[in-house]
């Protein structure tokens, strides 16, 4: 039962980290009209506005905790 439960806290981190990557990419895209270098919401963030660097954070926050509790998870139940 403590499997299932931490699988499902591990997806639902690591799916909420996409989706706030996505959305911080779809505001800088839309923010600076340049689709065709997304890359900079990963590799330069200092040059997202405020509000795109509060869904990096929520992105980077989420990601990082879902990774740790699949670490956790492999070495507590395995």
């Amino acid at each position: 039962m403590l499997v299932v439960i931490a699988h499902a806290i591990e997806t639902v981190l690591l799916v909420t980290g996409v989706v706030a990557l996505i959305r911080c990419a779809f505001q800088y895209a839309s923010r600076t009209e340049n689709w065709h270098q997304l890359n900079v919401v990963l590799f330069h963030v200092q040059s997202l506005s405020r509000e795109e660097m509060k869904w990096w954070y929520i992105a980077m926050f989420s990601l990082i905790l879902g990774g740790i509790v699949r670490v956790l998870t492999m070495v507590l139940f395995t």
